[in-house]
């Protein structure tokens, strides 16, 4: 890669130079399945900034992690702007289809459009550059260890629709990690959406096709948008940390109220006082979902989290698109994003999610999510001790990037920890500073 340097980030970071100006620029990207780490890392190589590797990523788990991830499934996300000082919730939730005439709980299609508008806001590349590495990887990539995981866990619930049997159970038996995968209808998708951006899906024939499949009225396809508002912003002292803020429960206002009812106790005693809160058990079924998250070399943040509203969505797929249906969600226990950060300078210090692994219970991901949270913003711990810490059986999957900030120098030293029970990828990507 010439003067780009690029190196796995599973261990302690090393110091980010905002102010050190002969030193390498940092960015971090992290998500729930190292294939589409590995397109973020490539992003930002490129010159993409925080909103373009968050697509390509996202884009990318559709097609490496289809039981978490489509196109006809959403999420939310959290996006710290630097320059601006602003943080915002972009919120694409897959909520069900009110005038649908199909299968009960339908989700209305909200990814797609919603990835757009974060690219969009948050990023410098065409869109074109974005989708490209989806569309390689939905033609030929092997099953990775987070996809075999779900296919072992989840597969069955795709045995009854012969399209959804005949690309995940082709032998009647759930794909295993490091077999083979090849999606062409999906790959073609990627291609239209490529090619002619996002209203290939929200109308023509594509759109048509798919609001048939799934029995919903073609007029709220097209008139779907996703929504940017505030967070729900936690002051502290000079830095902020960001929820996203939806009117689902176990959202923003819950987090908030949670973290201050657990924020003065003794470090040991949060996970349960915030388990309470958020009347979290850690036992019954959940809604799956998985999450990114990207600081770029300008320290803007983003922070997504996405869902299909169960495993693999319906089980059901739209005949001859590659795409699975999602259920609708009407809660936000699937997943939640946040971000800590300076909006006095400018910079983005801690960026994370946390997200339910289908099997542990309500509210598993916001909790997740604050059991890192709090001991990163409150002490400072770097994120390999925080993730050391959290049991290896704890209700939800956390996986973030936690940086402290010199006093003395203003030198920002950053650490990423993914969640083992992801089975995802963090990296630092180092690029040489603009000259004159």
């Amino acid at each position: 890669m010439g003067a780009i340097a690029i190196a796995a980030m599973l261990l302690p970071g090393c110091v980010n130079t905002k102010y050190k100006t002969n030193a390498l620029l940092q960015s971090y990207v992290m998500a729930d399945e190292p294939r589409a780490a590995g397109i973020g890392r490539d992003i930002i190589a490129q010159g993409g900034r925080a909103g373009d590797a968050a697509a390509a990523m996202a884009l990318a788990m559709t097609a490496t992690l289809p039981s978490r991830v489509g196109l006809n499934g959403g999420g939310v996300c959290v996006v710290f702007n630097a320059a601006k000082k602003e943080a915002r919730t972009l919120d694409f939730l897959p909520r069900p289809a009110a005038t649908s005439a199909g299968p009960a709980g339908v989700a209305t299609p909200a990814f797609l459009r919603g990835v757009y508008a974060l690219q969009a806001s948050a990023g410098v590349l065409r869109w074109e550059q974005t989708v490209v590495p989806a569309e390689q990887l939905a033609r030929s990539t092997p099953v990775s260890r987070a996809l075999g995981q779900d296919l072992a866990t989840f597969g069955a619930r795709l045995a009854t629709d012969p399209e959804a049997k005949r690309v995940f159970l082709p032998t009647g038996a759930p794909l295993a990690e490091g077999t083979p995968f090849s999606q062409p209808d999906l790959a073609n998708t990627l291609s239209q959406v490529r090619r002619t951006g996002v209203a290939s899906l929200y109308g023509g024939p594509l759109g048509a096709t798919v609001a048939q499949s799934i029995g919903l009225d073609p007029s709220a396809l097209r008139g779907y948008q996703p929504r940017w508002g505030a967070t729900s912003a936690l002051p502290l002292g000079i830095v902020s940390m960001h929820f996203a803020q939806l009117p689902e429960p176990e959202s923003g206002a819950a987090l908030t109220a949670a973290w201050n009812a657990a924020a003065d106790l003794a470090p040991a005693q949060r996970a349960a006082r915030v388990a309470q809160a958020l009347g979290a058990t850690g036992n019954g079924t959940s809604v799956p979902g998985a999450g990114l998250v990207v600081i770029d070399p300008d320290e803007n943040g983003v922070a997504c989290t996405f869902t299909m509203g169960a495993p693999f969505g319906t089980g059901r797929m739209v005949p001859g698109t590659g795409l699975l249906a999602a259920r609708g969600v009407d809660r936000a226990g699937f997943g939640t994003p946040a971000l800590l950060a300076n909006g006095i300078v400018g910079r983005t210090l801690f960026a994370g999610t946390g997200t339910s692994g289908g099997n542990d219970g309500p509210a598993a991901g916001p909790l997740a999510l604050l059991t890192a949270a709090l001991p990163a913003a409150l002490e400072r711990q770097p994120a390999g001790a925080i993730q050391a810490a959290r049991p290896g059986d704890a209700p939800g999957r956390a996986s973030f990037t936690a940086c402290q900030v010199s006093m003395e120098s203003g030198w920002k030293e950053c650490q990423m920890a993914v969640d083992p029970r992801t089975h995802g990828l963090g990296i630092q990507v180092e690029t040489p500073r603009e000259t004159d």
